[in-house]
C-alpha cells in the first residue's frame, strides 16, 4: 500500500518544505518550469512554510518556557512551603483561609497492592512529551515499546519530575510509529505499587 509522503508532524513538515524549496530552486528549470513559474512555486511553498515554521517555533518555545517554569518552581519549592507554613502556623490562621487559599493538607494512605501511577502523553513540536501523575510514589521508571511488540525499553530511570521528552530514534528514520508507554513506580529506591495502565501515542518520526 502506498504511503503519503507529506509528513504529519509540524517539525517534519518544516524540514520537508525547506527541502522542497531547495529542490524547486535547483531542479525547476530542468523540469521545464519557467523562471516566473519557479518564482510562483517558491512563493506558494513559502506560504505554507511560514505558518509551519511559526507553529514549530512557538511549540519549542512553549516547551522551553514550561521547562524553565518547572525548574524555577522546583528550586523554590522549599522556600514557598516555608512561607506558607509561616502563615498556617500563625494565631490568626483558620480553616476558612486554608480552603480559600487552597492549601489544605491531609495525609493520604495508598494501598500499594492496587495503587499505580498514571501516564499522559502529547506530541509537542515533533516530539512526544511523557507526563502524568505519581501520587504516593517518589519516582517512576518510564517504559516504552513499539506498539505490537513485546519488548519494553526503559527510556528514563527513577524520574522525579515530569514531563520527560521521548527522544528514542524510530525504527525507520523519518517514519511515524505507534508507541506504548508505561510507568513503574518507586517508593525510595524500591519498586512499589502496580505498573500504570499502558497509554499509546504516535511518535512523529
Amino acid at each position: 500500500m502506498a504511503t503519503d509522503f507529506v509528513p504529519k508532524s509540524i517539525r517534519n513538515l518544516k524540514t520537508w518544505l525547506t527541502g522542497l524549496k531547495v529542490g524547486i530552486t535547483n531542479d525547476g528549470a530542468a523540469c521545464g518550469r519557467s523562471p516566473a513559474q519557479i518564482t510562483a512555486d517558491l512563493a506558494f511553498i513559502d506560504s505554507l512554510l511560514t505558518p509551519v515554521t511559526d507553529a514549530d517555533d512557538k511549540a519549542m518555545a512553549a516547551m522551553e518556557a514550561e521547562g524553565l517554569a518547572r525548574l524555577i518552581m522546583r528550586n523554590n519549592n522549599g522556600i514557598l512551603r516555608a512561607l506558607l507554613n509561616n502563615y498556617k502556623s500563625s494565631t490568626g490562621w483558620n480553616n476558612g483561609m486554608a480552603v480559600a487559599w487552597d492549601v489544605l493538607s491531609e495525609t493520604v494512605e495508598y494501598d500499594m497492592n492496587t495503587h499505580k501511577p498514571t501516564v499522559s502523553v502529547r506530541t509537542v513540536g515533533g516530539q512526544v512529551a511523557v507526563g502524568g501523575r505519581k501520587p504516593g510514589f517518589d519516582a517512576v521508571d518510564i517504559m516504552m515499546r513499539v506498539s505490537g511488540t513485546a519488548t519494553w525499553t526503559k527510556i528514563a530511570v527513577k524520574v522525579m519530575h515530569l514531563p520527560v521528552t521521548d527522544s528514542t530514534a524510530p525504527q525507520t528514520p523519518g517514519k511515524p510509529e505507534s508507541r506504548d508507554y508505561q510507568f513503574i513506580g518507586y517508593v525510595g529506591d524500591e519498586p512499589a505499587g502496580q505498573p500504570s495502565d499502558i497509554v499509546t501515542n504516535i511518535f512523529p518520526g
